[in-house]
């Protein structure tokens, strides 16, 4: 095993290895959730599958909800030098136990007031209460986590939490009955072990005997609450748009290819996790210079990672849908949201460090406002190409709204023009793929072909920063 950082170290952050290993951890993440998922679907029956798909997407938004932009803050206060980790551990002991008394309520009025056409109670929505009551241990802990540069355990939590889970889960229907109920027991039960894991690894403190901490994090969680609902409707909100104006077809055609604007995401937010702290750490008189390096990295991942995307489209719209010709073009435009959010992520760990985060309780619901009414005639008339277009616009205005908010107090921090560059090199990518049919080999050879321009310009500017 790779040795770790104490808990208390406070060096500078190894930032390239952290960064792979958030990397490897969400990669990992991801495989093992798409590795599982055939095989529970083959093994259920739709009405049983759609029960556990729909918990499992219920428990990760529910989740973010409660968790209201808490984590970020609580790695944060972490490096603030007036009792900074004692308050970091108490806010976390707020989050966990605020999600665990919201939780367990939940159930009880779900047990209280079943959902079942027959009167009977409903387990599945029952179990996802309360792992999402367990799941706020494991957020707060991989704050603080976060902030100690602590990379493996942090993973070692979202796998446990999330792959072992699934797993669980499909262990349970292989060898009981194959129903959602004994998949969400066991689902639940991983979830608990995630969360004793966690205290294990991240002792909180209890709120109340930190001055001041309950009133903060209360403070936090409230304005972050209208952001964290318009961030996730930004994200997949265009499905229920559709689904309302357009019908469950079209919907169900966005929602299959949906893929390619969440995985760059997932990815980034994995990232994140090394961006975030290096700029946390940094002193007033470091930030400057740190910002626009960080920035540039972001800006930098996030086009490679998009324009990797977008080139998968073609052969993943094949293997992923039942008619690639219509849909491989809105796979290619939906990575469009990658460099945007990539600004966003660094934006936004500026709002915490600024502490200017009640920007947040207006800025993100207006973006949400303004290209839900753009977006509304298109969904209604299923266009789906223009649809993803303006998905992708919303989270470029998205990061632009945020950079914005914090400009004035960084004003030579952001290398504008580079966003300006990727964004339009991203575009005229997607231009040029949007010509070619969808095919395997063809599919194949454009990964290719941009994995190679990515790397051989990855090449060049490492040549030119090196000292002659």
């Amino acid at each position: 095993m790779v040795a770790e950082p104490t808990p208390e170290t406070k060096g500078k952050i190894a930032s390239p290895r952290s960064a792979i290993l958030y990397l490897i951890g969400s990669l990992v993440q991801g495989l093992g959730l798409l590795l599982i998922q055939p095989f529970a679907i083959r093994l259920l029956d739709p009405a049983q599958w759609g029960l556990v798909s729909t918990s499992v997407v219920t428990i990760q938004v529910v989740v973010v909800l409660i968790s209201a932009g808490l984590p970020l803050a609580i790695s944060r206060l972490w490096f603030d030098r007036t009792n900074g980790q004692a308050r970091s551990r108490a806010m976390y002991g707020f989050l966990a136990l605020t999600a665990l008394l919201l939780g367990v309520a939940a159930a009880f009025v779900g047990v209280l007031v079943p959902r079942s056409p027959d009167g009977s109670v409903a387990w599945p929505s029952i179990l996802s209460m309360l792992a999402i009551g367990l799941l706020g241990t494991v957020l707060g802990a991989q704050a603080v986590l976060r902030a100690q540069n602590r990379p493996l355990a942090f993973v070692a939590l979202s796998l446990v939490s999330s792959v072992a889970a699934n797993l669980a889960g499909l262990a349970a229907i292989l060898l009981t009955a194959a129903n959602a109920t004994n998949y969400l027991v066991a689902y639940t039960a991983a979830v608990a072990s995630a969360a004793a894991l966690a205290l294990i690894l991240v002792k909180p403190k209890a709120p109340w005997r930190v001055d001041g901490v309950l009133q903060e994090s209360i403070g936090i969680a409230l304005p972050l609450l209208p952001h964290t609902g318009a961030l996730m409707l930004l994200t997949q909100g265009a499905v229920l748009m559709l689904a309302f104006l357009s019908g469950a077809v079209a919907a169900g055609q966005f929602g299959a290819v949906l893929i390619f604007a969440l995985g760059p995401l997932t990815m980034l937010n994995a990232l994140n996790n090394a961006w975030s702290t290096r700029l946390m750490e940094a002193t007033a008189g470091e930030l400057p210079a740190l910002l626009r390096k960080v920035a540039t990295e972001a800006l930098l991942a996030s086009a490679a990672i998009g324009l990797l995307a977008s080139a998968a489209a073609s052969a993943g719209s094949i293997v992923l849908t039942a008619s690639p010709e219509a849909l491989a073009p809105v796979a290619r435009i939906l990575p469009l949201v990658s460099v945007g959010y990539g600004l966003f992520l660094i934006a936004t760990n500026v709002v915490y460090i600024l502490e200017k985060t009640r920007s947040m309780a207006y800025t993100t619901p207006l973006v949400l406002l303004l290209m839900a009414a753009i977006a509304a005639p298109f969904a209604a008339s299923g266009d789906l190409e223009v649809v993803a277009a303006i998905q992708a616009a919303g989270f470029t205005l998205l990061g632009v709204a945020y950079w914005l908010v914090v400009r004035k107090k960084t004003p030579a921090s952001w290398p504008v023009g580079l966003f300006i560059i990727l964004l339009a090199v991203h575009l005229g990518a997607v231009a040029v793929l949007s010509t070619l049919a969808p095919s395997l080999v063809g599919g194949a050879i454009e990964i290719a072909v941009v994995a190679l321009l990515i790397l051989a310009a990855g090449y060049i500017k490492f040549r030119k920063v090196q000292p002659a």
